[in-house]
């Protein structure tokens, strides 16, 4: 988070500071809202990931919206924790902005307003979006005059047929659309058909301190886990991939950020 924070220029530019609202889209069990909203940890049990001594709230205003009715409820009553807080959670399909609920439309329109910049949010989320990210992309950027930023998984280039075909099927279990698996290139060509300024885009490759990292940290915790008596479970498909993914390049986690010129303005 705070890489994505920093590259999209925004932490740097605390002392300084713009009202923004946020549109975050999957925001999980509220870990993300809690920390991109409140000074402090809000529960105890958040003290466990919060780990950053000097803590900046970035966002004046938050809408955050995920499909799961369990993560919701969960993040709700966190998030009824948050005192003085301007942040309102929604159960709905965020990559089907046309069905959104008069009550979201009005939240996101009205925290856009009330903002000098408006910002849209997916940490690890629109690869799954169907039939595609770019519906959401789009509409964030022509209603809300949104500048965008994501962690989100890209094609390498040099991917083989085989690769590609292996990906297509794994892809399709893992509930993500096969359209969604674009080159990083071709990401900044559809944000740029959009109407984002080729010179207002990164995309920036971090796939070594993803993937790997990630299959040998679940690689250790099997090891403990195993010593207990127990072990990963249905997670170790989860290991497989991230290690594929690691060895081979065949996809690529970037940082991705998109800025309206019109709303950052000054900044």
């Amino acid at each position: 988070m705070n890489l994505i924070l920093a590259e999209a220029g925004i932490s740097k530019n605390a002392a300084t500071h713009r009202t923004r609202c946020l549109i975050d889209v999957g925001f999980g069990c509220g870990e993300q809202t809690i920390y991109l909203m409140s000074e402090t940890p809000v529960r105890p049990s958040d003290r466990l990931w919060w780990g950053e001594e000097q803590h900046h709230v970035y966002f004046d205003q938050y809408v955050g919206i995920t499909q799961d009715s369990s993560q919701y409820q969960y993040a709700q009553e966190r998030v009824d924790d948050l005192a003085r807080v301007k942040a309102s959670l929604f159960c709905a399909d965020a990559s089907k902005p046309h069905v959104w609920s008069e009550q979201l439309l009005t939240a996101a329109q009205t925290a856009h307003t009330g903002s000098q910049e408006t910002w849209l949010l997916a940490l690890d989320t629109a690869y799954h979006f169907s039939p595609s990210r770019w519906v959401l992309i789009d509409h964030a950027y022509k209603s809300f005059d949104a500048s965008f930023m994501a962690f989100d998984l890209c094609l390498a280039p040099q991917a083989t047929m085989l690769q590609r075909l292996s990906l297509r099927v794994l892809t399709k279990l893992m509930g993500a659309p096969w359209a969604n698996f674009v080159t990083p290139e071709c990401y900044r060509r559809k944000l740029v058909g959009i109407g984002y300024a080729d010179d207002d885009i990164k995309v920036v490759d971090i796939t070594e301190h993803v993937f790997a990292p990630l299959a040998q940290y679940m690689e250790n915790q099997d090891r403990r886990l195993k010593m207990l008596g127990l072990g990963l479970g249905s997670f170790q498909a989860a290991r497989w991939l991230f290690k594929w993914w690691g060895n081979s390049g065949v996809v690529r986690g970037v940082v991705v950020i998109a800025k309206h010129g019109s709303s950052l303005t000054g900044q």
